[in-house]
């Protein structure tokens, strides 16, 4: 699964450039991500259990970055109390059933976004105990993460932007590294690479989104894993 994430620890030109070729374009959007960011610290270990917000690209001209609450709320949840209650179980929603679950299935139709992050973290187990790992691209380069977002407007007029990550089954060295005796199953976020963000983000029919879901072929994923000193968990 996908529960904890490190981003904004890069800086904002590296997360322009992994967006856009075009110098303009480029400039544009590390200038709005510096104003979206002001008074945020670095986050090195963000736990999605707080709800922190996450930096997402949705499918609008010109692209923007924003920042979404993690834990997806839908758009028909009125009661606040019901979007909290609701939000803990959204943190991650798996890719395989997202066109059936009630709460994603409008999202995934319509509403999907690219969650940039550094990296994200997971569990490797050994003499019972477990132990942080740290999944980033080898290069460094910011990762991005297949996502689904809504918006819901509760009775008392409180305006809920908010996102999901899309999971998978895990493969590769990202299986091999989460080894919970207690999971039946290893799940990963999506990682997309340019081309398949293009097909995320794009009009694309649900068989070829399926298709991305369950493929364990991407042509420029190179993950790197490292046992790492989550801040604020081992000091």
């Amino acid at each position: 699964m996908c529960f904890t994430v490190k981003y904004i620890t890069q800086k904002k030109l590296i997360y322009a450039k992994r967006r856009s070729d075009s110098i303009g374009e480029i400039n544009r959007i590390e200038s709005e991500l510096k104003e979206l960011t002001i008074g945020m610290k670095p986050q090195f270990s963000a736990s999605g259990f707080a709800h922190p917000p996450l930096l997402v690209f949705r499918n609008v001209h010109p692209l923007r970055p924003e920042m979404f609450q993690w834990g997806l709320v839908p758009h028909w949840v009125k009661d606040q109390k019901e979007a909290g209650r609701i939000r803990k179980k959204t943190l991650n929603a798996r890719g395989e059933s997202i066109f059936e679950k009630p709460s994603f299935k409008k999202a995934a139709s319509h509403q999907r976004c690219l969650v940039m992050v550094d990296g994200f973290y997971d569990y490797h187990y050994s003499n019972n105990k477990a132990f942080p790992c740290l999944f980033q691209h080898r290069n460094k380069t910011p990762m991005v993460l297949a996502g689904l977002w809504d918006q819901c407007r509760t009775n008392n007029h409180n305006v809920w932007n908010t996102v999901t990550i899309v999971t998978t089954p895990a493969h590769g060295l990202i299986k091999e590294m989460q080894n919970n005796p207690k999971k039946k199953e290893q799940r990963s976020p999506l990682i997309l690479n340019k081309h398949t963000e293009n097909i995320w983000l794009g009009n694309t029919p649900r068989k070829q989104l399926d298709e991305l879901v369950y493929s364990k072929a991407n042509p420029d994923l190179e993950v790197s894993c490292k046992i790492d000193r989550m801040p604020g968990l081992w000091d």
